[in-house]
């Protein structure tokens, strides 16, 4: 390796790191603030949340690549071209191509990482983040009384309290409904004061009450027996509450294992294959269910009469043309309507099942193209970063942030509406995810062009003089 290469490789890892943790970082915060209300207030155990921001921190490395080789390249190479070492590369008699090769060759190796990644990691971190997602959000709050609201957090009872100190620890004015014995409001305790702690092994709450009464009615042993009041006043009182309902549960990671976004390329061709065979053999077993419904059966009531039937063309019922009488003509017409039905429910179902069919095709389709666009991303987006900060020739985080963003907006709106226009059927799932790279691809080409032959084509300095110029000319013609 020459001594260019290295410095162009050294100049392209730095950025490159740190881009590609703050991409990370802010996709992150991105989950963070759209989940938030579902994290906050659950009780939940510092691992478990820190279980899940790995797991998603794996399934957003796929798309922070792409950002990281986009803002670097611009970085890099208007890093250069801005202390002029871009100009003495070039009046050395190397191409901008060469000194590009060796990043061009990097961009193509984590092109390939990513699709390996995207193939085999995301599938298993995606059922492990959304496994934990579908947890976590489910979860139930952790218990907690706000003064002056009925708290229903423990089931069988609704609690309220008037007032609680400032640690929360200590109650008054408080109403417990205790509804555990499913016979509605039928016993209600009253307190003055309560403390409530948490058991050493975090599975109980005990709330000890003071200077209060408790109102009860008992069940009744049968239907003579008189209905029953009991009040009991008690200077302290302790009730133990169940938390154990608090505990986080993981839920079963089956339940997602099936979905496309858990699946790699080999899985998801061979989903596609299954439900074309599915869909092919649809016709077939619907004509065998139908072909009962269209078969002639034998009435034994039924008397055949050899003679003519006789036909009044003024009359367009069949029925008025047999030789039956009426309780076999409406016979035959309920066995009719009752066939239309079972045919047509028939259909019905096998129609939905062909839909449904034919959209898990779409949307397996669609991923596996996301997955080969998406890692392809890295290469496309470090052609069009690299030209492009040749021309602006500007390093640091100013404009090539500014530039970076813009073009990955316009890489991520591509994106999403080719998805969208595929999942609606306007276009096949290959035209709809390989629609920002036919865009993007010839847009990187023509700046590699532009900045190969040194053109001034985002020489922003050279557009303000013009600009400048032209407003000066029209102010002067305006003056005379």
């Amino acid at each position: 390796m020459k001594k260019i290469d290295r410095l162009i490789l050294r100049a392209f890892i730095g950025p490159f790191i740190v881009t590609f943790f703050i991409a990370l970082f802010v996709l992150i915060m991105q989950f963070l603030w759209k989940y938030i209300d579902d994290l906050v207030g659950k009780g939940l155990d510092i691992f478990i949340i820190a279980e899940l921001i790995f797991y998603l921190s794996a399934s957003v490395v796929p798309l922070a690549l792409p950002i990281a080789i986009l803002l670097a390249s611009i970085m890099t190479f208007g890093s250069l071209g801005e202390h002029y070492e871009l100009v003495a590369l070039k009046s050395a008699g190397i191409s901008l191509l060469r000194f590009m090769l060796p990043l061009l060759i990097t961009a193509t190796i984590l092109s390939g990482i990513a699709f390996a990644f995207a193939n085999y990691v995301l599938p298993v971190a995606n059922l492990k983040y959304y496994t934990m997602l579908y947890s976590v959000t489910r979860q139930r709050p952790a218990f907690n009384i706000r003064p002056g609201v009925f708290s229903n957090d423990i089931e069988g009872y609704v609690i309220r309290a008037g007032d609680k100190d400032s640690n929360g620890n200590i109650l008054y004015d408080i109403k417990i409904h205790d509804h555990t014995d499913l016979r509605g409001n039928v016993n209600v305790l009253l307190a003055e004061k309560g403390e409530m702690h948490i058991a050493p092994d975090n599975t109980a709450m005990i709330f000890k009450l003071y200077n209060g009464v408790q109102y009860e009615e008992p069940r009744t042993q049968g239907p003579t027996q008189k209905y029953e009041f009991i009040r009991t006043r008690f200077t302290e009182y302790e009730m133990v509450f169940d938390l154990s309902m608090f505990a986080f549960d993981k839920k079963n990671e089956k339940l997602f294992e099936r979905n496309y976004r858990m699946m790699s390329s080999e899985q998801l061709l061979s989903g596609v294959d299954s439900l074309r065979r599915a869909e092919r053999e649809l016709p077939k077993g619907l004509e065998k269910r139908l072909s009962a419904y269209f078969s002639f059966l034998k009435d034994s009531t039924f008397q055949y009469d050899p003679s003519p039937i006789t036909w009044n063309p003024a009359d367009t019922s069949f029925l008025a043309c047999l030789s039956l009488d009426d309780t076999q003509k409406q016979r035959i017409l309920n066995n009719t309507q009752s066939l239309l039905r079972n045919t047509k429910g028939f259909a019905a179902s096998s129609e939905g099942r062909s839909d449904s069919n034919l959209k898990h095709i779409n949307k397996f389709l669609i991923f596996f193209h996301y997955k080969i666009s998406l890692s392809l991303a890295c290469l496309v987006l470090f052609l069009v970063g690299a030209p492009l900060g040749a021309l602006i020739r500007k390093g640091g985080l100013g404009m090539p942030m500014v530039l970076a963003i813009l073009f990955f907006t316009i890489f991520h709106i591509l994106t999403t509406m080719g998805k969208k226009f595929a999942e609606e059927y306007v276009m096949t799932p290959f035209e709809g995810m390989w629609l920002a790279t036919a865009i993007l691809l010839p847009l990187g080409l023509f700046l590699l062009f532009k900045a190969t032959n040194d053109s001034a084509l985002l020489n922003f300095e050279g557009y303000g003089k013009g600009l400048k110029d032209f407003v000066g000319k029209l102010f002067k013609r305006k003056r005379q």
